[in-house]
């Protein structure tokens, strides 16, 4: 955490020269950069001026063109950031900060768009999680706000939403102290401003939640979540996105807790909010499921965990097609649930589509095929079908020896000995031990 960082509305204090003087060197560096990215377009205009090429009343006026230019183009790159890649939005927040000095240190206008352009692109490298640099930004950012309370309206009540950020820095960082402290003080200030338990409090009180849970403090997590629960559904109504975010995170400290009955229960019920609004994101939907599912694995509910890879399958399916990697994965997870639960013959028509799609999608002699055709060779020798097995068995141990996967190759061999020998014998009874050596891999 920064030192200095001490007052009750969460400001620098300016009595520590170190702090100052790296203040003083920011502002420098942010000067230097300016000039040089206007160096050419002052040059023009200065030597228009020598020459009496301009009147100071037109002067003005062009200076004030290309200020209103400049304002224009910021705007303008606002709404060009909207939807765009993590990345593209932190190369935006970049050519913004850039524009942001030529306005402030060459036209003169006011230190808070300096204030808004390190908070937004301190933002972009936390979002590209580039926690450093995101706190370096974020903490000048704050500090300038600091001297601007007096001149710039809008400051204070920006202040939490600079606090917020670097709250959320120091958490992604596990300074969980450092981060409850930051929260705690962006609150205090929305409080302050908005009243108690506004919209402007959810974002800050969700974090602080999570602070708590991973400091272990469920009650005091639940407590802010419960704050939340009530202005979302207050604000936003009971079946909405926010009021659906708000019972994943109560999941997700019940989780943590585990008592994973209620987790599912809040889990459940979230998803089924997003789905009733016809959420549009349905990837997120794909993963609400996908961790759903981790819970009814800890409860040993395997159709339920099942279906709901089921689901996540069928959304994988609607959004890339059948023959999608995704789309791959989910199938053999949901074969390897099969596997264990015994279900032989479910697992092999999962594993066999599994098959022909990966040999589609990487081709036969991948490894991907090689280690399918293992597994499908593994439930053949548990179901006395040898020669079948024996079969898949080969297929697999070729990839394996051609890509030198040693450790591979041994279990291989070890399989197709085994199964030649059940062969030799004739089907019988295959005692727990050696079903156990053959499951503990999956």
């Amino acid at each position: 955490m920064q030192e200095g960082y001490d007052d009750d509305d969460g400001n620098f204090q300016d009595d520590q020269d170190q702090n100052e003087e790296d203040y003083d060197q920011f502002n420098q560096d942010d000067q230097m950069e300016s000039n040089q990215f206007d160096n050419s377009q002052k040059e023009k205009y200065q030597q228009d001026k020598n020459y009496g090429n301009y009147q100071p009343d037109q002067q003005k006026q062009i200076q004030d063109k290309i200020s209103e230019d400049l304002e224009e183009k910021m705007k303008m790159l606002d709404e060009y950031a909207k939807d765009k890649s993590e990345e593209q939005i932190l190369n935006i927040r970049m050519h913004q900060l850039a524009l942001a000095k030529i306005l402030v240190f060459t036209h003169g206008k006011g230190q808070f768009k300096l204030v808004k352009a390190h908070t937004n692109i301190g933002e972009a490298y936390l979002n590209y999680k580039c926690y450093e640099q995101a706190i370096d930004h974020l903490t000048l950012a704050l500090k300038k706000n600091a001297k601007l309370y007096n001149e710039e309206q809008e400051s204070k009540s920006f202040n939490s939403i600079i606090l917020t950020l670097l709250g959320k820095c120091y958490l992604e960082i596990n300074s969980y102290e450092e981060s409850l402290d930051l929260l705690k003080k962006a609150y205090e200030t929305q409080c302050q401003i908005y009243g108690d338990e506004t919209e402007h409090s959810i974002q800050t009180l969700t974090l602080m939640s999570n602070c708590h849970t991973k400091m272990k403090d469920y009650d005091a997590s639940e407590e802010c979540i419960t704050k939340v629960f009530a202005i979302t559904e207050a604000k936003y109504g009971y079946k909405s996105e926010q009021s659906a975010i708000s019972y994943i995170e109560k999941a997700k400290i019940f989780a943590c807790q585990e008592n994973w009955k209620d987790a599912i229960q809040c889990q459940t019920s979230a998803i089924d909010m997003l789905v009733e609004i016809n959420y549009h994101k349905t990837e997120y939907v794909a993963e609400l499921y996908q961790q759903l599912s981790t819970y009814f694995e800890k409860l040993k509910q395997a159709d339920e965990q099942i279906a709901c890879l089921q689901k996540v399958k069928q959304i994988y399916i609607e959004l890339y097609t059948a023959q999608d990697k995704k789309v791959i994965k989910i199938k053999r997870q949901i074969a390897i649930i099969q596997l264990q639960e015994q279900r032989h013959q479910e697992a092999l028509g999962e594993l066999y589509e599994t098959e022909d799609l990966e040999v589609k999608v990487y081709g036969e002699g991948s490894v991907q095929v090689a280690k399918t055709q293992k597994i499908i060779g593994t439930i053949l020798f548990i179901v006395q079908e040898f020669r079948d097995a024996l079969s898949y068995f080969q297929k697999s141990l070729k990839t394996f020896e051609e890509n030198g996967m040693k450790k591979a190759v041994a279990e291989v061999k070890q399989r197709i000995k085994t199964a030649k020998e059940m062969k030799e014998k004739g089907k019988g009874q295959i005692n727990l031990k050696d079903r156990q050596n053959i499951m503990q891999d999956y």
